[in-house]
């Protein structure tokens, strides 16, 4: 029984399907619900039982409310992929106090409202794995993205923390640190940032959400205890410097 965070589209909603195809029941989540009639149908038509649950995850009652009714229907939780995220791109000294907040909300907050409100199912049950996508920001520059560097920054500190502090009720939590991904919504389909972020890359491509899903869903269902507080990287080799996109 699977719970994906903003699955709307893009990863999430690649992550949605294949979990599906593993025979996995499946819990879709955006801020509205009707936004999520896409990846429903596309889960069902994976052979998936599928639930669309409308939740703003910045705010800890919704996030207890998308946990309890996943119990609710599926009667427990056992994976929890937090991937809700949000990024604009300003420079430091132009960002507001309301956009800090906003993208470091839409990041860190929501993944950290979504494991508490997981956690007393994932214990009372025994046990149970949290996943949370964080971003190469988290460990080189990401110039005109501080909020977001700093919010996936948080991501990982609090994976390593929720990890030591919740191993002893069988609760593995890991995150996943992704580069360039090409999904719908992504600056990468533009033909300029594409070609200046793969030339970055050692292998030349940028990695689609199909190959982040599966790599994700192999972390979460792997069969050992003992792979937990693992930051791993999913980058393609990318150690340079995450630039801003390109002007029009």
């Amino acid at each position: 029984m699977v719970v994906v965070t903003g699955s709307a589209g893009g990863i999430g909603r690649a992550l949605a399907v294949e979990a599906a195809v593993r025979g996995a029941r499946v819990v879709v989540n955006s801020r509205r619900v009707e936004r999520l009639a896409d990846v429903v149908a596309d889960v069902e038509a994976a052979g998936g039982e599928v639930l669309a649950v409308g939740a703003d995850l910045r705010h800890g009652d919704q996030a207890d409310r998308l946990a309890a009714e996943t119990v609710e229907r599926f009667g427990r939780l056992d994976v929890l992929v937090n991937n809700a995220a949000g990024l604009f791109f300003a420079p430091a000294e132009e960002l507001t106090e309301n956009g800090w907040r906003s993208v470091v909300d839409a990041n860190l907050t929501t993944t950290f409202l979504a494991c508490r409100a997981a956690f007393p199912y994932l214990r009372d049950q025994g046990g149970g794995t949290i996943c949370n996508l964080s971003s190469v920001a988290a460990l080189r520059p990401h110039p005109h993205a501080s909020h977001y560097a700093a919010a996936k920054a948080g991501v990982n500190s609090l994976t390593e923390t929720l990890a030591y502090e919740w191993a002893p009720h069988g609760i593995r939590v890991n995150a996943v640190v992704l580069g360039a991904v090409l999904t719908e919504a992504s600056r990468f389909h533009r033909d300029v940032d594409r070609a200046l972020m793969e030339a970055q890359l050692p292998g030349g491509r940028i990695v689609t959400p199909d190959e982040v899903a599966a790599a994700v869903l192999d972390l979460c269902f792997v069969e050992t205890s003992y792979l937990t507080g693992a930051v791993v990287r999913l980058d393609g080799g990318f150690r340079g410097v995450m630039a801003p996109p390109e002007a029009p």
